[in-house]
């Protein structure tokens, strides 16, 4: 897999956001390899997702890094980037595949989620490093060991909730997590732990949400006749 970069941005919507950034990045050398851009007319606000090649301009070939030796300067995109992101409003997170996101998984006790991910994840699918599995059950620790990852027992009542979190808001920080996967952990995450990992929070839940939320969806869902059932996924901000 070659080298890429990936700019992630969201702002207020205005004429000219694509010209601009795909403008830089060709005066900057980039060859894009994929962009996306989407427009939320109610909320008059601006997404787009861009990757490229951090290799040579013409062939894409591999060697730029974090440093941008013989290939795309990255750490000078940035610098240049960041004045043009400040006029336009732009929230704005720039990463390289040369460094894989450290992910933390949670999960409950349905373990098909976390069986598949990992699965994934052991077979090259899913390009990251996962430090650790929390959960509040002993069900997946047995995953856990097969795949040689760190288990963490955290029970979690209304009474212990708080300081469950603040248990976990310590492990995702001792692992130095970038990202956490709730692969059907089946709890509500309080404003302040959400608010640590704004937009970096992964919520893997059945399609039913949130049309029927609650401790029995399925049940709920199969009374009104529902035909058709998915998985979707959510970020928490």
């Amino acid at each position: 897999m070659k080298d890429t970069a990936v700019l992630l941005i969201d702002c207020p919507d205005r004429k000219g956001l694509v010209a601009r950034v795909s403008w830089l990045l060709y005066e900057r050398g980039a060859n894009i390899l994929h962009a996306d851009q989407h427009q939320d007319h109610d909320l008059g606000l601006f997404f787009m997702r861009v990757e490229w090649a951090l290799g040579g301009p013409e062939n894409g070939e591999a060697g730029g890094g974090e440093d941008g030796a013989n290939g795309f300067d990255l750490e000078g995109f940035r610098a240049a980037f960041a004045p043009l992101a400040a006029e336009l409003g732009m929230r704005w997170q720039l990463s390289s595949s040369a460094r894989l996101p450290r992910v933390a998984l949670f999960c409950s006790q349905y373990l098909h989620c976390m069986a598949d991910l990992l699965h994934r994840w052991r077979t090259g699918e899913l390009p990251c490093e996962i430090p650790v599995i929390i959960s509040n059950h002993r069900d997946v620790e047995k995953l856990a060991e097969f795949y040689e990852i760190p288990f963490a027992l955290l029970t979690v009542t209304a009474a212990t909730r708080e300081e469950a979190e603040v248990q976990q808001l310590e492990l995702l920080a001792q692992h130095e997590v970038d990202l956490v996967v709730l692969a059907r952990y089946m709890q509500v995450l309080s404003p302040k732990f959400v608010s640590r990992y704004p937009a970096s929070i992964i919520n893997v839940h059945h399609s039913f949400l949130p049309a029927f939320s609650g401790a029995k969806p399925y049940h709920a869902a199969h009374a009104r006749g529902v035909k058709l059932i998915g998985a979707t996924k959510a970020f928490l901000i």
